[in-house]
């Protein structure tokens, strides 16, 4: 207790240097905590399942237009056909549709927005989910489905759900026939609420089923305990090959949990471009304690001879210096949960992930994995230094400077900073180019809606939308421009197959969306198609294209008729532009796209308002075109605004560390300046003096940082289909600034001593 005691003591009496400790763990652990309990989050996707070993997915690789193009989309037969064939291997297989994202439901009036999917009655046995109620092959009839228990909760409160009629999007009412347990956080099928049956798919045309083509599907397996993967996959290759005789695509395993690097959902790259920065703030701010802890020496010194004459032996100093360090710790982590709980929505907006999610037990190990870094290091090293301080030091001042300890730890803190600056610029510079970009047509004041399919009215939908005194103009089409779109194929001249984008649009489309026409006209008829750049480079028609017929074997889909000018058709940032073909849309539906008129976001819920009054047997809701537009930017902008926080974090560590280095060296040479300066010496000599030693401190750790952070950052760059213009003379020209800086930062500090009344401090001696 009496150790207890004088750690106190001595954190009051020190209250100055550790507030400053304080603070910059505080800030330090913070970050490094929630980018490392991130990525353990990463590395958790979906291994929630029962038995999740034995659990996976089907990866196809299909070749065409001269390349490989992997994707976990394959064919409807696979799942059934792989089970049939290979029944000594595998347990159960599944096969889902994933196309119904925050899709509308109704009871009783009450409307219900969630992801849904369809599935087969072996869904839940082949995936590990808890069934609560219902029997699965249930599954196997139409206009059936399964709800989560939450979704159950929310719409029918106490109520028992089996039996009760849900109506999809105000047309298509189905019987709930079963409640399964939610789906948690890192699992990649997380928030899907709904399962609907197979059997709904195929009664109503829900995409094409058979080993020809309409590659929609998602399909899971399960292995036998006895089965080995890499062998299966061996049979799996050959017998795809004698299905499809061709060439054209090949179909293995993937286990569950890889899925998501693999799939490129996450990148192995970003994931550890992030844990590289958490480790350099882990280090930083543990250096940093430590740095602040030694500078501190020369005050202590006495206080530590002190104890040692009243019997304390080395071992209790050391106990003194640990107990000191986790009295700190627990004071920063308290301080870490304050701001968690009072940022709680920026920090989930940032990470994609809850704090609930973050911290849960199968994540917990990260973070304390910090904690336990933190108190070994920040503890154990001051406290070796602190516990041989000889009792001697009771009678005379300390001045032993341990420059062998303070210069390698200000060299790391510099190597950081310079790191972390440099790369942070090359960020902030990427994404301003990829948000910036002029995608090559008009969203401006652009709302949309999709699932719009009107029976027989479509006509009178128009005019109704249109009507309205706020709408500007309006258009329909089967996909919004950015979605990927779909694929289809085209046959070239000489027989070859190529897989192109493909979009059908009504005839105020390419008008509405302002696209700029290289040669030819709009779309005005049926059988006439409009094509972009790429798409004729793709088919050697460069040379008067107009009037070509575009055909995949037998299957003419039309004449082209105007060529438009190469726009971007997914998100820019990772997809280079893409052959597209546009079809004619006959009918108003699908995909509405209105132009409003200002105020932008007042028209856009009058809107809603009224075309639930004007059209209310149909679930029509316009959002904003431009929240698809920052959702594809949200990995870049999320990635940019961590990296704004580590590169706060981390300065604002280095200049408390630097600080309290300042302050030691003047402590302690401050007979030395006052001599020198009796002697005839300058203001301006005195700070060179003082500037020289941290110049060359951190002139190297710049060159290394910058170095380092020139290297990751080409490997970050690699991910991108179009990335900014970044010459070396730009990491070059943030190096300077953070020499500048720090040397800024001595001169500031030092400025008061190199000017004071030299007799003060030898007064003080």
């Amino acid at each position: 207790m009496k150790q207890i005691y004088y750690v106190i003591q001595a954190l009051i009496h020190g209250r100055g240097a550790n507030i400053i400790k304080i603070i910059s763990l505080t800030l330090g652990i913070t970050v490094s905590i929630l980018i490392f309990a991130r990525e353990a989050f990463e590395f958790s996707y979906d291994t929630c399942y029962d038995d999740y070993e034995r659990l996976c997915i089907v990866k196809t690789v299909w070749f065409y237009n001269g390349g490989e193009h992997p994707s976990y989309i394959t064919l409807g037969p696979v799942a059934g056909a792989l089970l049939e064939n290979f029944s000594e291997d595998l347990e159960c297989a599944t096969t889902t549709q994933q196309w119904w994202q925050n899709s509308a439901w109704f009871y009783n009036d009450h409307r219900f927005q969630t992801n849904a999917m369809t599935a087969d009655s072996s869904f839940f046995k082949t995936m590990g989910v808890t069934v609560f109620t219902g029997d699965p092959k249930e599954l196997n009839n139409p206009d059936v489905l399964f709800i989560s228990r939450s979704l159950a909760k929310e719409m029918f409160a106490s109520q028992d759900p089996v039996g009760k009629t849900v109506v999809y999007n105000k047309q298509m009412p189905m019987t709930v026939k079963g409640v399964y347990e939610d789906f948690p956080e890192n699992s990649s099928l997380y928030r899907s609420q709904i399962v609907m049956s197979m059997a709904t798919a195929r009664k109503y045309d829900w995409g094409y089923w058979g080993w020809d083509g309409g590659d929609s599907y998602m399909a899971c397996v399960r292995l036998r305990k006895s089965a080995n993967l890499d062998n299966l996959n061996i049979k799996i290759k050959k017998y795809i090959e004698e299905i499809r005789q061709e060439k054209g695509v090949t179909i293995s395993l993937v286990p569950i949990k890889d899925f998501r690097i693999d799939s490129g959902s996450s990148s192995m790259r970003m994931i550890g471009i992030l844990i590289i920065l958490a480790t350099v703030i882990l280090f930083i701010v543990t250096l940093n304690y430590v740095l602040i802890s030694i500078s501190s020496m020369s005050r202590r010194a006495k206080s530590i001879g002190v104890h040692k004459c009243n019997g304390a032996g080395s071992g209790s100093i050391f106990a003194m210096f640990m107990w000191e360090t986790v009295v700190v710790l627990v004071i920063s982590l308290l301080l870490m949960g304050f701001l968690l709980l009072n940022f709680r929505d920026m920090i989930e907006d940032i990470l994609g992930v809850s704090l609930n999610g973050l911290f849960g037990w199968e994540n917990i190990w990260a973070p304390l994995c910090v904690v336990l870094f933190l108190l070994i290091i920040g503890g154990v090293l001051p406290g070796q230094l602190f516990s041989r301080v000889p009792v001697t030091q009771v009678f005379h001042r300390y001045t032993d400077g341990k420059k062998g300890w303070k210069r390698p730890l200000l060299f790391v803190q510099f190597s950081g900073v310079a790191f972390i600056f440099s790369l942070l610029t090359l960020i902030l510079t990427q994404s301003y180019h990829i948000i910036s970009k002029n995608r090559g047509f008009d969203y401006e004041r652009v709302a949309y809606a999709d699932g719009a399919y009107f029976k027989k009215d479509s006509e009178a939908a128009h005019a109704i939308i249109k009507s309205f005194p706020y709408v500007e103009d309006l258009t329909s089409s089967s996909n919004l421009i950015v979605d990927g779109l779909s694929g289809s194929g085209v046959t070239t001249d000489d027989g070859k197959w190529l897989s192109m984008r493909w979009m059908m649009a009504d005839k105020n489309f390419a008008p509405f969306m302002k696209l700029d026409f290289v040669k030819g006209r709009n779309l005005a008829a049926p059988d006439e198609i409009l094509v972009n750049e790429t798409f004729l480079r793709m088919m050697h028609w460069e040379e008067n294209p107009v009037g070509r017929q575009v055909h995949d074997k037998d299957m003419i889909y039309g004449n082209i008729v105007g060529v438009m000018k190469d726009f971007s058709t997914e998100n820019p940032a990772y997809v280079g532009i893409q052959p597209l073909f546009m079809t004619y849309q006959r009918t108003f539906g699908g995909m509405l796209q209105v132009r409003l008129k200002e105020p932008f976001d007042d028209n856009l819920k009058l809107l809603n308002e009224e075309v639930e009054r004007a059209l209310p047997q149909y679930d029509i809701i316009f959002s904003p075109f431009q929240k698809v537009i920052d959702g594809q930017n949200n990995d870049i902008t999320n990635f940019r605004n961590a990296a704004i926080l580590a590169a706060i974090t981390i300065l604002f560590i280095t200049l408390m560390g630097l600080i309290g280095y300042i302050n030691d060296e003047m402590q302690r040479r401050s007979k030395e300046i006052a001599i020198r300066k009796v002697n005839g010496a300058e203001a301006s000599s005195i700070l060179v003096l003082l500037s020289k030693d941290i110049f060359w401190i951190s002139l190297p750790a710049l060159v290394i940082g910058t170095v380092c952070a020139w290297y990751m950052g080409n490997i970050w760059m690699e991910q991108f289909a179009e990335v900014a213009t970044f010459p070396v003379v730009y990491y070059i020209g943030v190096a300077f600034g953070v020499l500048v800086l720090i040397i800024g930062c001595v001169i500031l500090k030092a400025w008061r001593i190199a000017n004071e009344n030299p007799v003060k401090s030898i007064k003080s001696e």
